[in-house]
């Protein structure tokens, strides 16, 4: 009986040590086109695959010892498939216990020299294949290509940490291999956020994803020995006894972010170079200790946005930035469908926004597209999953922390199965849930933040032939979100213009403050100045003054002499000066020279040569700044103050009440206030 066999990999290293996964795959999986029969000597019953091997067979069996050197492999299944009628047979979760590729039980690995001979086959390897739909060519996208080049490109002039900004979908994985294999590195570090993404991310660096497939590896390069670093380490034995054994070890921020010092510090010895996926979820005090441990390796972090949740940036010099309008272009992304309703009564929110979204998978039928219920936390997550429990056809299941572990784990596999049609869940399901199928989001809760709404619109709008487009579903009524992305939930919205213009002005906002920040030259690095937050007061000088002369400063601000710390730096190209100084200030209730407190202080002085104005920002807000203007600008500076002020605000017409009604609502009353006159503002203030 001919029919086509899903075979497993032929791993190389299976290994586990500390509670810790090592594997190298030698032979990836296959599928093959063979003749299966039924096979019994003695004991022994299982199937025999022929005509794959040459003139050699392979047998698949249950249980039971066979005589290694009587086939050419042997597969121990879990079950072996009856046969019937079927065209395809699965044994990709058997294990191979002979093999030709399989190394010696009695050989004794040298990792070093195992390591080596990998690194050496991806000399020259690696091609960079651009895909050619219209060809039907596959290789790697245009976003993949670019980040690629562009980190050859900086490593060329800086040791800089880099980050890559590409939308969600447009192939971070896929580059980070690349990476791996064109610059050939030794070992490295790649961290994600979650547990989820950690086995996915290391299933891909196992096989090299598709670059081999694609022809974008060589097929003589060899795949690497991956290690899935799920405990953290005790001792500096442990970090070595692992390490040395890998070419990349793919763990959880968690376990690498909270590991001793000391562990951290062994990591950064073994490896020359630190991924980062997911790089906005790293919070700054897990990032600043690793990127203190791995200050002399390469870092490269990848991120869709590049920007916290907590409207924090995400360190590192932005190297390469793909748009978003430019995946919709280029066919990454398929175009949102935007189907809003209007329910002002909270008690039926819920109940509609469902029923649209019922609807609309009804309507998908024929795609077979899932659909996500987004809520904010568990106890929304049960309301809403009580109203969904009624579409039964559909198998409704929710996913969030407040179910066991097992549960979660059997909701996922009904999900992905296609089983079930219905997730109702507290964010996205969370980073590292690859699954193309979802295409229909139901925004019970509104996300508030634009970082997460640009991740949540690249999961849903992933391009495939045999799917159709995404549909967003959410309540207008809905106002309680930022200013940023209240437009987006609006009536009649263009998710498909609005989302690529949000994401670029918040990524371009990022990108200038880099650059601003890089413009000044020996600040130091423990005062980041991206992180400073200075308020918008200013006095403000007019000057006659050619050129002006920062440095000046040193004469301009009074005891200067006598601050503990003093640091400052000059941005010649956008004539800034910042300057931080701290003093040691005696507390009230002692009377002891090393108990005290610091008093800091945030000097930004800014001079506009085309308007011959200096613009002086101090964090005390108290005083003037005339020695420290006249320091810098000459004593010819002269302060604008008093009714010169106002005159900026000439051409300006204020808006003014003359005619105002107030409906307030009270209960089942509703009480109405009218005021007239030209000076109606004052009755409400």
């Amino acid at each position: 009986m001919t029919v086509k066999i899903r075979l497993p990999p032929v791993f190389g290293i299976r290994e586990r040590i500390y509670g810790n996964t090592i594997h190298q795959i030698v032979e990836p999986q296959a599928l093959i086109e063979a003749d299966l029969a039924s096979y019994s000597s003695g004991k022994i019953k299982g199937q025999l695959i022929t005509r794959a091997f040459g003139e050699n067979e392979a047998l698949v069996i249950e249980t039971g010892n066979v005589p290694s050197d009587s086939f050419f492999g042997i597969l121990k299944a879990k079950t072996t498939t009856t046969l019937d009628k079927s065209e395809k047979i699965d044994f990709s979760d058997a294990d191979w216990i002979s093999h030709p590729m399989l190394p010696s039980s009695s050989s004794e690995p040298n990792y070093e020299q195992h390591l080596k001979d990998i690194k050496s086959s991806w000399y020259g390897a690696f091609s960079y294949l651009p895909e050619d739909p219209n060809q039907d060519v596959k290789g790697l996208r245009l976003p993949q290509i670019g980040g690629v080049h562009a980190i050859h490109a900086h490593w060329a002039v800086s040791d800089q940490p880099a980050t890559i900004v590409m939308p969600t979908g447009t192939g971070k994985t896929e580059t980070m291999l690349a990476i791996l294999v064109s610059a050939q590195l030794t070992k490295v570090l790649v961290i994600v956020p979650t547990d989820v993404l950690r086995t996915q991310i290391a299933e891909k660096f196992l096989t090299l994803g598709i670059l081999k497939e694609f022809g974008v590896v060589a097929a003589s390069a060899q795949l690497p020995v991956v290690g899935v670093l799920k405990h953290k380490p005790k001792d500096i034995a442990e970090v070595d006894s692992f390490f040395e054994r890998c070419s990349v070890v793919v763990t959880t921020s968690n376990v690498a972010g909270q590991s001793f010092d000391a562990i951290q510090e062994r990591m950064a010895f073994h490896c020359d170079c630190l991924f980062i996926d997911e790089a906005h979820h790293i919070a700054a005090p897990t990032w600043a200790g690793l990127k203190e441990r791995f200050s002399a390796r390469k870092i490269v972090q990848f991120t869709a946005t590049p920007f916290r949740e907590d409207d924090r940036d995400v360190e590192g010099k932005m190297v390469f930035k793909y748009p978003l309008r430019k995946a919709q272009d280029e066919g990454y992304f398929r175009k949102i469908n935007y189907k809003p309703i209007t329910v002002f009564q909270p008690a039926l929110v819920d109940e509609k926004i469902a029923e649209a979204a019922v609807a609309q998978l009804r309507e998908d039928a024929k795609y077979k597209h899932l659909l996500m219920a987004r809520v904010d936390s568990v106890k929304r997550a049960q309301e809403v999953f009580a109203i969904y429990k009624k579409y039964d056809e559909f198998k409704p299941v929710q996913l969030h922390t407040g179910i066991s572990k097992k549960e979660r784990e059997d909701v996922r596999r009904r999900i992905i199965s296609g089983q079930s049609r219905i997730v109702i869940c507290v964010d996205m399901l969370g980073e590292g849930f690859d699954l193309p199928e979802l295409k229909i989001a139901a925004f019970h809760d509104i996300k508030k933040s634009l970082a997460v709404t640009l991740q949540l619109a690249g999961r849903f709008t992933r391009a495939r032939s045999d799917l159709g487009s995404p549909t967003f579903i959410a309540n207008i009524a809905e106002v309680s979100v930022r200013e940023e992305l209240r437009k987006l939930y609006r009536q009649d919205t263009d998710w498909n213009f609005l989302l690529p213009q949000l994401s670029e002005s918040a990524i371009e906002e990022q990108v200038s403050l880099a650059e601003f920040a890089e413009g000044f030259a020996n600040f130091p690095s423990d005062i980041p100045l991206r992180n400073l937050r200075p308020a918008m007061s200013t006095v403000i000088y007019r000057t006659q003054c050619k050129e002006w002369t920062p440095e000046g400063f040193l004469i301009g601000i009074p005891g200067i002499a006598g601050f503990a710390r003093l640091h400052w730096a000059v941005n010649p190209h956008k004539s800034t000066l910042i300057i931080v100084t701290a003093q040691k200030v005696p507390v009230d209730w002692a009377d002891i020279k090393d108990i005290f407190n610091w008093d800091w202080e945030l000097y930004v002085v800014f001079w506009d040569k085309g308007q011959n104005l200096l613009f002086i920002h101090g964090s005390t807000n108290k005083g003037e700044f005339k020695q420290l203007a006249r320091s810098i600008a000459g004593n010819d500076a002269t302060l604008i103050n008093e009714q010169a002020v106002f005159r900026c605000f000439s051409g300006v017409n204020r808006l003014r009440f003359q005619n105002v009604g107030l409906t307030r609502q009270l209960g089942r009353l509703i009480r109405y206030t009218g005021s007239m006159g030209s000076d109606v503002e004052l009755g409400f203030e």
